[in-house]
């Protein structure tokens, strides 16, 4: 789909300062993104991994070129990424979630490794005003009424740690930069012939931007307490529909899914992609009611449909710059995956567990 294309993002540095602060509703954060309230189960599919949290933290679980990496370093960075999904996925699945988090952020940090090497050894520097500037953009993003040194020790950080990850974090990403500066953009005609030969990524499905607030359930919820989060979300609704409160602050002020930090906002999304009922609901709604109270796996929720969009197609002067990027990104990623592996293969990597 088109949207997914332009969505896409080139991974060009690992955004280590950015993981600190998972949950805090960061600059580099994808806060703009659509909450993804669809099926899980399938979506994990290699096997559950042993629970990661009940080994020694102090343990080596991988040497790059004889540095260490410890269990605890890994389960730092797991347990801030886990955040994410508090209120999209069913707490039964969340520690094969959690395995499968703790491999690839283990494998990310022996990039890391490989890549602050190479950084050092290429001299280079960044300027004392380019951190300043990201640390005041970072605070700019913590929610309001707590304090960035709150949301560091949150996060069982320090502002000079955090510095000295956007040091590194804007080191990595100079250096990508200028190994990736002599790629040319791809032209017009490269662009003409992906969009040719890709229809299916340029059709524009029936879609609704919509918002949503969330009571959520938990394991622990009997009957009882059910009946209880679903008088309070009706209270809630009835405070919107009496103009007491907006949707967007009723949102932010009880709504139990990230996107509350948005006032609900859930993006624009298309069928297949939130579980049925969900689905229905938003999908027969007018624009700008508040609907009735919807129950799902994840809770009780209320939504409200802001906008509607036809099915149809991008033609390609519409799609033609956002192809134009893609492929280009393309070309960068691959330029920087191709230095990855050189990285690798010249390294000594011990992958302990």
């Amino acid at each position: 789909m088109f949207e997914n294309l332009v969505s896409k993002k080139i991974l060009l540095a690992l955004p280590v300062a950015a993981i600190l602060l998972t949950g805090s509703n960061n600059a580099t954060a994808a806060t703009d993104e659509p909450v993804d309230l669809s099926k899980t189960e399938d979506l994990f599919s290699a096997p559950v991994q042993a629970n990661p949290l009940m080994t020694d933290p102090a343990a080596v679980v991988a040497r790059v070129n004889g540095e260490e990496i410890t269990r605890g370093e890994v389960l730092k960075l797991v347990s801030a990424a886990m955040q994410q999904y508090g209120g999209r996925v069913p707490p039964q699945q969340m520690q094969q979630i959690q395995g499968q988090m703790y491999q690839q952020i283990k494998n990310d940090l022996i990039t890391k490794k490989l890549l602050d090497a190479a950084v050092a050894k290429a001299n280079v520097e960044v300027a004392e005003e380019d951190i300043n500037e990201t640390i005041e953009a970072i605070k700019g993003q913590i929610p309001e009424g707590k304090t960035l040194t709150e949301a560091l020790m949150a996060q069982g950080t320090t502002l000079e740690e955090l510095k000295e990850n956007v040091r590194n974090d804007m080191a990595t990403r100079k250096f990508m930069e200028e190994k990736t500066a002599d790629i040319t953009d791809a032209t017009e005609e490269e662009a003409k012939e992906f969009y040719d030969t890709t229809p299916d990524q340029f059709t524009k499905p029936e879609g609704v931007s919509a918002s949503h607030i969330l009571i959520k359930f938990v394991e622990e919820d009997t009957e009882e307490s059910k009946a209880d989060k679903k008088a309070q979300i009706e209270v809630i609704r009835t405070q919107i529909i009496e103009e007491t409160i907006t949707f967007e602050d009723a949102a932010t002020e009880h709504s139990g899914c990230p996107s509350s930090a948005q006032g609900g906002s859930l993006g624009t999304f298309g069928k297949g992609q939130m579980v049925p009922e969900f689905e229905v609901a938003a999908f027969t709604q007018e624009i700008d009611e508040v609907g009735d109270v919807v129950e799902t796996q994840f809770g009780y929720h209320i939504i409200k449909v802001s906008e509607r969009q036809e099915e149809g197609k991008v033609s390609f002067e519409e799609a033609k710059e956002q192809i134009i990027g893609f492929l280009t990104g393309q070309k960068k990623q691959e330029a920087i995956q191709a230095l990855l592996q050189e990285l690798r293969d010249a390294a000594t990597i011990e992958d302990l567990g």
